[in-house]
């Protein structure tokens, strides 16, 4: 009587021990009691009756499996995965360590393992104790597990789904392996060999949960880090879209939709540090400021985006590009043309816009006046706009110079 009620004592602290590992590993709030004092009752009055019935051992351990993943499954609200691996590893521990007392007990003594087996009517037979002891070091091994380091590492794994089933898979065939050791209870042998062969079982598989356990958690942290990885990498590219669209706001015209003059300036220094050859226009609206202060600043508007249809209709997509450089001023850069041939397509722009305001689109004249230079006359872009600003202003004051003569003849 005195051993049952020790080993109920010894197989409660391993039963206590292993339901705060799941405490620890699922970081659930509190010990659900209930449940651990009922499986602890269940569980004990299940080892009683295979002792009484004397069932074998295979399917003492086979059925204690069940039961406690059934038990697992309960604490755990379900989760089947998490259940199967703690369930594994409560086993491994308690069957590793229970046929290494039985072992190292029988060497000692010098009796055979038989006489350690579930027949507990045999004269001789001695499972009490190794059985009791067995579940003193589990436990002991349940509570090591419960060190920060393991627990961090365990929920690591259970998190990386796709890491689990080599785990479990080896969890597994070290318990079968532990498993098979039990047939060695059934042979009458006092064989030093078959003693030695189970401690060497029982060291190997915790070997070898170890090495599992250690190998899928590096493999789970180097996960981790390529995932660390590919969001940092998302992130920069997230960052680099963005920069690259605030740069693109940051260079837009919001009438006309046109890069603007920090954008023009910008492409203009980079095409000169080339040395691409290209013609500069620099465009200018006739009469705008009489529009505007006629007809309001939004005909004004319309003026200028009617203006900046033109030029982009006479720009070459891919090739030349087009800017709004002030309020009724446009740069247009024409790539590999040469001068004459950009003041052909400026000519061409004024005339569709004087049709447009011919056909009656418009109640007053849509022109511009331009100013054209070849980059390779100079080597500063801003000597570049200097020279094409002053054509422009020159070209203008000839048409007032004009205007002004018909009005005067007229």
């Amino acid at each position: 009587m005195l051993l049952i009620l020790l080993t109920a004592a010894a197989y409660f602290y391993f039963h206590s021990q292993y339901f705060l590992l799941l405490t620890d590993i699922g970081e659930i709030p509190r010990l659900r009691r209930g449940i651990v004092y009922l499986g602890f009752i269940v569980n004990y009055a299940y080892f009683i009756a295979c002792s009484l019935l004397e069932f074998s051992l295979i399917f003492n351990w086979l059925f204690f499996a069940f039961l406690l993943f059934l038990e697992t499954l309960l604490y755990n609200k379900g989760n089947k995965i998490g259940s199967m691996f703690s369930t594994l590893l409560g086993i491994i521990c308690g069957l590793a360590v229970n046929i290494f007392c039985r072992s190292v007990i029988a060497i000692l003594l010098n009796l055979p393992l038989q006489n350690f087996d579930n027949r507990t009517r045999d004269i001789g037979n001695l499972k009490g104790f190794p059985v009791m002891l067995g579940f003193v070091l589990a436990g002991a091994a349940m509570r090591i597990i419960r060190r920060p380091v393991l627990i961090g590492r365990i929920r690591l794994i259970l998190k990386h789904r796709q890491n689990l089933s080599f785990i479990l898979e080896m969890m597994a065939g070290l318990f079968f392996y532990l498993f098979l050791n039990l047939l060695l209870y059934s042979t009458p042998l006092n064989d030093l060999l078959l003693k030695l062969w189970s401690i060497k079982s029982c060291l190997f598989c915790v070997v070898g949960f170890y090495i599992a356990i250690r190998y899928t958690w590096r493999i789970c942290v180097l996960d981790d880090y390529r995932e660390k990885n590919r969001q940092i990498e998302r992130q920069l590219e997230e960052q680099k879209r963005e920069e690259e669209y605030l740069r693109h706001q940051a260079f837009l015209d919001t009438l006309t939709g046109l890069y603007n003059r920090q954008c023009a300036e910008e492409t203009l220094a980079s095409l000169m540090d080339q040395k691409s050859g290209f013609s500069l226009c620099f465009l200018d609206l006739d009469g705008l400021k009489n529009v505007n202060d006629r007809y309001g600043h939004e005909e004004g508007d319309r003026y200028i985006r009617a203006a900046a249809e033109e030029i982009r209709r006479a720009c070459r997509s891919g090739m030349d590009s087009l800017y709004r450089y002030g309020g009724d001023e446009f740069l247009a850069l024409f790539v590999g043309m040469g001068a004459a041939a950009a003041e052909q397509r400026v000519d061409l722009i004024n005339e569709r816009l004087q049709k447009s305001a011919s056909a009656g689109e418009y109640p007053y004249t849509l022109s511009l006046s331009y100013g054209v230079v070849e980059s390779a006359e100079f080597t500063d872009w801003k000597e570049l706009i200097k020279t094409a600003d002053g054509k422009m202003y020159e070209q203008k004051r000839r048409k007032q110079a004009v205007k002004c003569t018909h009005g005067g003849q007229s």
